[in-house]
């Protein structure tokens, strides 16, 4: 259900890309980019509609787009639309994500087939504020588990207002080493072994081990060099808010940024080009492209430093950009 995977996605991309790529301007008076915030849940709202069709409810929101194609910006703020069916029995709200071809052609609902749950209070209305408690039914079957986000939704008349925090419980750390080693040791975690908590287990034959992993923390032994990691995560009012510290032999790397949503349209013009990032996720190998505000961070000093770090570690293998 694409209500729950766009905004997953805008997490992940702020956890991945920002931590990873380089340290962000903490002003909040830089003039691009994404404008810091209190700390609080982030908090994005998007125009939305409501109607009822072959006897089912549904509500449509829309994403502003911004499309760049051959160095021309264009802005549409209902560029992008998803639509989705709902279910309200007392205090419990079922959202089930439907194609168009279902849509279109009333297609009726199968009330056992792929739903989130979200929890409220609200009369029996879809008006008022719901929290998502992460369980569902996925190929079948009912599930519950732990997610990077923890979300609220309140439906307005006219739109939608999403809440976003970082879980503090999220393992973050394991993001960070999946893009740490892929881009610095050209090798993939997915590719090997962890264990009952998720943590990635030692690789001898790599010449990795770790002697130290929680969630925002690690210490691991990579050809004899010890290497402390720290990452972390939160959320701000206007941005979502990322922070990496990689430290051996004196030398200690540290980078952070804010990512947020392209929400406006002087934000999809050549002046902010350098704070756009594109993730491509409804339109690969098209023009047309989801775009949003990172911080431009400073890249090449904290490659420099990963450089001088790792500069005695034969294991040590940059990714070619």
């Amino acid at each position: 259900m694409k209500l729950n995977k766009k905004f997953s996605a805008i997490a992940i991309a702020a956890i991945a890309f920002a931590v990873i790529t380089g340290c962000g301007d903490d002003s909040s008076t830089n003039p691009g980019g994404v404008q810091s915030g209190e700390r609080g849940a982030f908090r994005v709202a998007r125009p939305a509609t409501y109607e009822t069709k072959g006897g089912i409810n549904y509500f449509t929101y829309y994403w502003g787009k911004c499309t760049i194609s051959n160095g021309v910006y264009s802005w549409d703020p209902k560029g992008s639309t998803d639509r989705s069916a709902y279910i309200i029995s007392k205090d419990s709200l079922k959202v089930y994500y439907r194609d168009t071809e279902e849509y279109e052609n009333d297609t009726p609902l199968d009330e056992d087939v792929n739903y989130f749950m979200y929890g409220g209070n609200n009369n029996n209305s879809i008006f008022g504020h719901w929290d998502a408690v992460h369980c569902g039914i996925r190929n079948g079957e009912y599930k519950c588990g732990t997610q990077e986000l923890n979300s609220s939704y309140e439906f307005k008349q006219d739109s939608v207002i999403t809440y976003l925090t970082i879980d503090p419980n999220f393992n973050l750390i394991n993001s960070f080493l999946h893009t740490f080693f892929h881009d610095y040791f050209s090798f993939c975690t997915d590719d090997y072994d962890t264990d009952e908590n998720g943590n990635l287990k030692d690789i001898p034959e790599r010449g990795i081990s770790f002697s130290f992993q929680s969630n925002k923390a690690a210490t691991v032994t990579i050809q004899g060099q010890v290497i402390k990691i720290e990452a972390d995560a939160y959320s701000e009012t206007k941005a979502l808010h990322s922070f990496g510290k990689v430290s051996s032999n004196g030398i200690t790397c540290t980078n952070e940024g804010r990512f947020g949503y392209v929400n406006k349209e002087e934000y999809c013009s050549e002046a902010y080009k350098e704070y756009l990032t594109n993730d491509n996720l409804d339109y690969k190998g098209s023009d047309i492209s989801t775009y949003y505000l990172r911080d431009k961070g400073n890249l090449e000093e904290y490659t420099k430093c990963i450089e001088t770090l790792f500069q005695n570690n034969p294991a040590y293998k940059p990714e070619k950009k």
